[in-house]
Parts: structure tokens; C-alpha cells; sequence
């Protein structure tokens, strides 16, 4: 398997995992291991591999060279959740730490997907196809 099909396929599980736990308000605790797992090794994989994603040459200006620095960040408030979940699974912080990052992490996560829509409806560059499985972009 590819590193962007597995990217693919952690992008779209880590966003249904942490609406799975907001949605309950609380989660039962093999579906926060599977954030963490999920997530962890997403982040393990970005860091030894590199990130996948690229401005492309559409974009231009001060949001092409905060570009990748938006990702990194994504990344690094990931990363952050995954710990903090992780923490509180193993009994090392109390047993609601991590919901506050999980929330701040999907308001992100709606950021960062109304960014790519706008990119992909504006500059019309094709940025939902970089990261929608295959049999979708027919729809796009």
C-alpha cells in the first residue's frame, strides 16, 4: 500500500474517530485507543516520511508560504490530542484530559477542510482530489 492511500485512509478514519468521541460527549475507551493508535502513527509516518501535502501553483501569495506551515501546525495539534488521550488512557492525567484538544482539534479540522474546499472551488487546482478516495472524484 502507498503512503498517500494510507494517508487517505487515516485522514478519513481519525475524522470519523473524533466525531465518534464528540458526538458521545464521552467515549467508550476502545474507541479512544483507536484514535490514538490511528493518529499516532499517522503523525510517526509524516514525521519519518515527510508530509504529503503541496501548495500547488495556483497558490500564490502570503497563503502559499504559510501553507505548509498550516499543515505543520495541523500536525503538531494532532500530535498534542493523541498525547494528551494517550496520558489519559494509561491513568497518567485524569480520565477527561484530552476532550478540550479534541474539540480544538476538530474546530481546526473544519478550518483546514473549508480552506481546501475554497481552494478547490476558487482556484480550482483540484485540492479535494489530493486527499477524497478515488471513487469520489467523479463527483468532485
Amino acid at each position: 500500500m502507498t503512503q498517500r492511500r494510507i494517508t487517505i485512509i487515516l485522514h478519513w478514519s481519525v475524522l470519523m474517530l473524533v466525531l465518534v468521541m464528540v458526538k458521545g460527549g464521552t467515549s467508550a475507551v476502545y474507541v479512544r485507543w483507536a484514535f490514538v493508535l490511528a493518529s499516532g502513527f499517522w503523525v510517526a509516518m509524516a514525521v519519518v516520511k515527510g508530509m504529503m501535502c503541496k501548495p500547488g501553483p495556483k497558490l500564490t501569495g502570503p497563503l502559499r508560504a504559510a501553507y505548509p506551515w498550516m499543515h505543520r501546525g495541523m500536525y503538531a495539534l494532532l500530535a498534542v490530542t493523541v498525547a494528551l488521550n494517550a496520558a489519559a488512557l494509561l491513568g497518567v492525567l485524569p480520565h477527561d484530559t484530552g476532550w478540550t484538544a479534541l474539540l480544538v482539534l476538530l474546530g481546526a479540522g473544519a478550518l483546514h477542510g473549508l480552506f481546501h474546499f475554497w481552494r478547490h472551488n476558487v482556484l480550482f487546482d483540484g485540492a479535494l482530489r489530493i486527499m477524497t478516495p478515488r471513487f469520489m472524484h467523479r463527483i468532485l
